[in-house]
């Protein structure tokens, strides 16, 4: 305002951003109709990769339906270097198109988050888990899910999707996202949040049913 000696309302300066931005990067529109290079160009670049790309026949165009990436390298060495502990997670994307991101994330030998695979559908339901948790299951040739420990957060339609793939699979539950869960129940403050904490850190049984009186 001090250089050009003009008055821009915060509305203007959001609407010259966009446009800047569709000059500089396309539309979305236009990015999705890049979706089959760019698919290409994973598998040219990262060969063995798994990627996969889901498109719907509306009135004879196609239409994004799901996106699925799994990179051999990242693949290889969760097979040759990580424990079998595999964290699944959904998140909301914004943005003009929405849709729902999937993720895999495993540990790896020094205790740090390890990602495997990804991707981006158009809703979250038990469909599109049980499909991702196939995919993914072919692409670890996970054949004993007997020997595979899942971590996740009670998502929609997670419970029939890993019962329908992974039916004898271990599973955990995030802790955080209970924690949440804990706090929407009416149980805000410090001291609620030690008490659960200490629960879920016991190590025994005896010292658990204790924590959990604390709680109480």
């Amino acid at each position: 305002m001090n250089q050009l000696r003009c008055h821009v309302s915060r509305d203007q300066a959001y609407r010259a951003k966009r446009q800047a931005l569709k000059k500089l990067e396309g539309s979305h529109e236009h990015q999705f109709s890049k979706l089959w290079d760019y698919a290409e160009e994973l598998r040219r670049t990262n060969p063995g990769s798994t990627v996969i790309l889901g498109v719907n026949d509306v009135n004879g165009e196609n239409r994004f339906e799901k996106f699925y990436v799994c990179l051999s390298a990242l693949k290889q060495d969760f097979l040759g270097g990580c424990r079998p502990i595999i964290c699944v997670d959904g998140f909301h994307l914004k943005g003009p198109h929405k849709g729902i991101l999937l993720t895999a994330v495993g540990v790896d030998p020094n205790n740090n988050l390890y990602p495997i695979a990804y991707s981006v559908v158009q809703r979250e339901s038990m469909d599109t888990w049980e499909w991702f948790l196939t995919v993914l299951e072919q692409d670890l040739c996970i054949h004993m899910d007997n020997e595979y420990t899942f971590m996740w957060d009670k998502q929609k339609g997670l419970i029939n999707a890993f019962q329908s793939v992974f039916p004898n699979s271990a599973h955990r539950f995030c802790v955080r996202h209970l924690q949440n869960n804990f706090k929407n129940a009416g149980y805000r403050g410090l001291a609620y949040k030690n008490a659960l904490w200490k629960a879920v850190r016991a190590s025994t049984v005896g010292e658990f049913k204790l924590r959990i009186e604390e709680m109480k």
